[in-house]
């Protein structure tokens, strides 16, 4: 197990172990729900540790089968819909890169315009129903409404990220099918980062938000991609990092609010800062990660990903990726005026929730100390 292997990890196993802890509070579903996850972090775990190739991928497909158990927990017909439509669609996901890393062969032998084709497409669907790409990305929504907030944190930022991982392996492997086609990946990066921002600023309910704007972010992490080593793939993984753990804060605090609440947060929710202040200042916190806001590990990320831009396409996609990051900046600024400090919300007692709360005060400090000493971890990257 190499060095970035070893620090996505420990990231899993931060992500997962939180995820416990928010769970305590948070209701996920009936008791078969707990059994699917530990099952599923072992998966995860094992599918680092072994390495890459088969035996990992086949780890990571039976994590994502799981998961789509896990949102049929929650119970009722909008959950069981959701886990079908889920499992269906990772089913495709994954019979499309089976068939493109078929078609590579072990050896990456040089192969026929068509053939390099045909790769290009089952690869593009294939990632692209994983990661929620534009314009796969309809399944995420449709979850991030029905499972419960722990589950759609294990889909987001454990399956997803490790997903993109993948990905990031597979462009430093068989380098042509990124290098060749740079215009294709542009499009596609380009497409999910305003479709993610625009649909996001459509939205009223805080999770469904969260979810469009997954598929913003995972632009960004594509263009990265897209560029290659050095600015490119650095600031990919380091994205990817500061995404996982963005989305955890997020959903966190929404999820612990929500419960204690006992109501969906919706832009009409007004001044949950005075009855939920430790929430709303790690979902501050997590919105200027996401956007890449420093001294947040966001920052870390995103300046690499616009040098990377500068490199990849000049001025005019580092102006497009300007323009999709300031409609970022609308919605979270208005989720955070409207939901969290506007209205007149007034203190009242709520349930003791200690242990979420202690949960959500690590994660802020985890960003802030990645955004503040940045070097150990960038220096386990390619």
């Amino acid at each position: 197990m190499n060095h970035t292997d070893a620090a996505f990890l420990e990231l899993f196993l931060l992500v997962l172990a939180s995820v416990a802890l928010f769970a305590t509070i948070i209701v996920q579903g009936d008791r078969r729900w707990w059994r699917l996850f530990t099952c599923l972090a072992l998966l995860v775990v094992a599918a680092i540790v072994v390495g890459d190739g088969w035996s990992r991928r086949l780890l990571l497909d039976g994590a994502v089968f799981l998961a789509a158990l896990m949102i049929a927990t929650r119970g009722g017909p909008e959950a069981a819909r959701a886990g079908r439509i889920y499992f269906a669609l990772m089913v495709l996901s994954i019979v499309c890169i089976a068939g493109a890393m078929l078609l590579l062969g072990p050896g990456r032998t040089p192969l026929p315009h068509t053939g390099k084709t045909m790769i290009l497409v089952l690869i593009i669907i294939g990632f692209g129903l994983k990661l929620a790409f534009v314009p796969f990305y309809f399944w995420l929504p449709t979850v991030a409404a029905a499972a419960s907030p722990m589950t759609t944190v294990v889909i987001v930022s454990v399956l997803d990220a490790a997903a993109f991982f993948e990905l990031a392996h597979l462009r430093q492997a068989v380098p042509w099918v990124f290098m060749e086609y740079r215009t294709v990946w542009i499009v596609v990066a380009l497409a999910s980062m305003y479709g993610g921002a625009l649909l996001a600023l459509g939205q009223r309910d805080l999770k469904r938000m969260l979810a469009f704007s997954s598929i913003d972010d995972m632009g960004y992490l594509l263009l990265g991609l897209t560029a290659g080593p050095g600015m490119g793939l650095t600031g990919a993984l380091a994205g990817a990092f500061g995404h996982s753990l963005s989305k955890l804060l997020l959903f966190g605090a929404v999820g612990v609010a929500e419960t204690r609440l006992g109501a969906p947060l919706t832009l009409d929710s007004r001044g949950q800062a005075a009855r939920f202040p430790i929430c709303s200042a790690a979902f501050i916190v997590g919105a200027l990660a996401v956007i890449g806001i420093p001294p947040t590990c966001g920052f870390v990320g995103r300046w690499r990903l616009y040098a990377a831009g500068a490199e990849l396409g000049g001025n005019a996609l580092v102006i497009a990726m300007m323009i999709a990051t300031g409609v970022a900046v609308l919605y979270y600024a208005r989720a955070i005026h409207r939901v969290w400090l506007g209205g007149t919300g007034e203190r009242a007692a709520w349930p003791e929730a200690r242990v979420p709360n202690l949960t959500l005060t690590l994660l802020v400090a985890v960003i802030l100390a990645l955004g503040i000493f940045p070097a150990p971890f960038i220096s386990v990257l390619p």
